[in-house]
């Protein structure tokens, strides 16, 4: 019922407080005499109006002192014999709300066990709250903190349900926030017997990373990886295909999971791969999305089973593709979006506990820091918990090994440090970095996970803009024409060396390099309209080198999925809702591109084998690193270590037109050079030197 059309509405707004909101249109807002009814006794007792206000619509009555017992269900009763079910909904907005209703349990959801299985659900402000099973209801029982509990018999293994949460006068539907599986589409949570996954994930096949600097991270999309039908994936854009070996371009070069063992990454982080909301998991190729619009947390993406419609089939396939890279020594970094869900109203957190679980500003509206139409409002107690639990969930059940947070400039400090230590303790190679974008969200600045707070989220890594806009220049459509260093701007060559040398945090581990990711153009798509007068083999080179540049950098580099193949979007930037035509991996551009793919393995190798490329501390890198620039446009950079085959190797760049000599590398070896000679550094070149021990 809409609330002008309401006689009266009912709230307790603390734990001994009503609120009567009485309409103008009603007796003219004008009552003396108020009664509570206890539905569960029956008794009858009045309450004394302590205060009131009005507005133009509403006279509001307010009662003090109310003797509430919070498993009973009540009315309020006026001096018309007007009778209004008391509504909880309200505790929310209760300043002590989370410290009365805060549940520190772990075991919210379905636990099953072959001859029973219990149902938990929080749901604090409900008045009565139901499980149905396949298509028979159960009541479950309120109990402390807000939970409401029912214990089946029976074996439910693989059985659907849902909740049914009454807040007024009816009962709404919700899944579970902690179901373990799914049917097809979000239709309904699966009881899923945990203990059948107890086979490796294989963990102890990954290599020892001693530092994060040793991590080389590789951005790609499940669905995209595979779904090119040159090279003829068994189960295309699914997660088996992901790790299915023996994929050839059709040139004959490795492709997928082959080809990335072959160019020697560490890391790969999958875009989000939890269930989301805006593809039809029946129909994958009719709709298309990246997946940045969360609907269930801790269930994997249906579209990417084998069969949505299996409450088991996209855990074990998930877990199979992570133990497939892990076999592979490929850790799995997940893409994770806790700062928004797809749509509020239809999700379970506001249909099982409404108000609670998104960010208001301080007029009472929803806040869209996202610009999605809502922000998780993740310092309440319950969402921080959740998050915790379900990133948890990832690392333990699906061999997770690290995140990357979805615009973690919406998400508070405090849950973003918890996580991570959290995350720490489970796995020491843990890591976790994200967008710290300072995101418009009723957040005060202070307390947002952006990265101008960077030293209260040590060591927790961020995307370095900054590094991309100098080197590259501008990625977003109003932007494309601007220059950075490596496409023509030379008023960005000294910066550009301080931006090799990842100053720009607390420390030099949080420096996420990277200079393309799926967001906007490719880089090349961007070198078409910024370098436009330029041919097709200037622009690859210019590529190429920047890169070179990425992985030479101090830091960790960050590569998106086919930027050193010369990927291309069609021009096009944010492809999030594109179809796969357009976001597919062209598997062909392998074999039209093999000397880039090449130096990249190369670059890859000589950063893996020198530690001097991957300093974790500023005092090391002040110690052994250097960036001069040559008459502004030649960068000099260099680099020293203590052990290694090299004691200092030194890599001479030049994006301009302009050719120099080299005459300070007598007696150092050549690393890389991209033409004949030694000492000329011609127009649009590198050179990489050592000097061995």
């Amino acid at each position: 019922m809409e609330k002008y059309k309401a006689r009266m509405l009912a709230y307790l707004i603390d734990l001994d407080k009503i609120e009567v909101q009485y309409s103008n249109h009603y007796y003219q807002g004008m009552c003396t005499n108020f009664y509570l009814r206890d539905l569960n006794n029956g008794s009858l007792i009045s309450m004394n109006i302590v205060s009131e206000r009005k507005d133009e619509k509403d006279h509001y009555y307010y009662f003090e002192n109310v003797q509430i017992n919070l498993y009973h269900q009540y009315q309020v009763v006026d001096g018309y014999g007007l009778s209004e079910t008391l509504q909880y909904t309200k505790l929310v907005n209760m300043p002590r709300f989370d410290e009365v209703f805060q549940y520190h349990g772990h075991d919210l959801g379905a636990t099953y066990t072959p001859d029973e299985t219990l149902f938990k659900v929080w749901a604090p402000t409900a008045l009565e709250v139901m499980v149905k099973v396949e298509n028979q209801c159960y009541t479950m029982k309120r109990n402390e903190h807000g939970v409401f509990s029912v214990i089946i018999d029976g074996d439910l293994d693989n059985k659907t349900y849902v909740y049914l949460v009454k807040h007024h006068l009816c009962f709404h539907e919700a899944v579970d926030p902690y179901a373990y599986g799914s049917r097809e589409n979000n239709q309904a949570s699966v009881v899923v017997d945990i203990d059948r996954f107890d086979d490796s994930l294989y963990k102890e096949d990954l290599p020892d990373i001693s530092r994060k600097t040793d991590a080389i991270i590789y951005e790609a999309s499940v669905r995209d990886f595979t779904m090119d039908e040159s090279i003829y994936a068994t189960y295309p854009g699914k997660f088996l295909s992901m790790v299915e070996s023996g994929l050839k371009t059709p040139g004959g070069h490795p492709a997928g999971i082959d080809y990335l063992v072959e160019l020697g990454i560490t890391h790969l982080q999958l875009m989000p791969i939890f269930d989301f909301a805006t593809v039809d998991e029946l129909h994958q190729k009719q709709l298309y999305n990246w997946g940045y619009d969360p609907i269930q947390y801790g269930i994997p993406e249906g579209s990417y089973a084998l069969d949505p419609h299996d409450g088991y089939s996209r855990i074990q396939e998930c877990r199979e593709m992570v133990q497939g890279l892990h076999k592979k020594g490929i850790r799995v970094i997940m893409d994770v979006v806790y700062n928004h869900m797809y749509d509020v109203n239809d999700s379970a957190f506001e249909r099982i506990v409404p108000g609670y679980y998104f960010r208001k500003n301080d007029q009472g509206e929803l806040s869209n820091g996202s610009w999605c139409g809502n922000d998780l409002n993740t310092k309440a107690w319950m969402v921080r918990q959740y998050i915790k639990d379900m990133c948890k969930r990832w690392q333990v059940l699906y061999g997770i090994d690290g995140f990357r947070f979805d615009l973690m400039g919406i998400i508070d400090v405090e849950t973003l440090n918890q996580v991570y230590r959290q995350g720490k303790d489970i796995d020491r190679h843990f890591m976790m970095y994200g967008e710290g974008w300072n995101m418009d969200t009723a957040l005060d600045n202070e307390e947002k996970g952006m990265q101008d707070n960077h030293d209260k989220l040590v060591p927790i890594g961020f995307f370095n803009d900054y590094f991309r806009d100098t080197l590259k220049g501008g990625s977003g459509d109003q932007s494309l024409a601007q220059k950075g260093y490596f496409t023509g701007n030379m008023y960005n060559c000294e910066i550009s060396g301080e931006c090799m040398k990842a100053m720009r945090y607390q420390e030099v581990v949080q420096s996420i390099n990277y200079l393309e990711c799926h967001d906007n153009a490719t880089i090349y798509d961007k070198l078409l309209v910024c370098n436009q007068e330029e041919n097709e083999e200037t622009r690859k080179k210019r590529q190429l080198m920047m890169n070179m540049t990425l992985l030479l950098s101090q830091g960790i580099p960050f590569i998106h999925c086919g930027q050193e193949f010369y990927r291309s979007k069609g021009g096009r930037g944010n492809t999030y809702n594109c179809l796969d035509d357009i976001n597919k991996v062209d598997w062909s551009l392998l074999d039209k591109n093999r000397y880039s793919i090449d130096t990249i393995k190369k670059l890859i190798s000589l950063r893996k084998e020198n530690i001097a490329f991957g300093y974790e501390t500023k005092e090391e890198v002040n110690r052994y690193v250097s960036a001069k620039h040559i008459n502004y446009e030649v960068l000099r950079y260099g680099v020293k270590q203590d052990v290694g085959i090299y004691k200092e190797i030194f890599a001479y760049i030049n994006p301009s037109y302009c050719s120099y000599q080299i005459d300070d590398m007598a007696g150092y070896d050549i690393i890389y050079n991209d033409n004949d000679s030694r000492d000329q550094l011609s127009a649009i070149s590198m050179k990489i030197f050592g000097l061995k021990r």
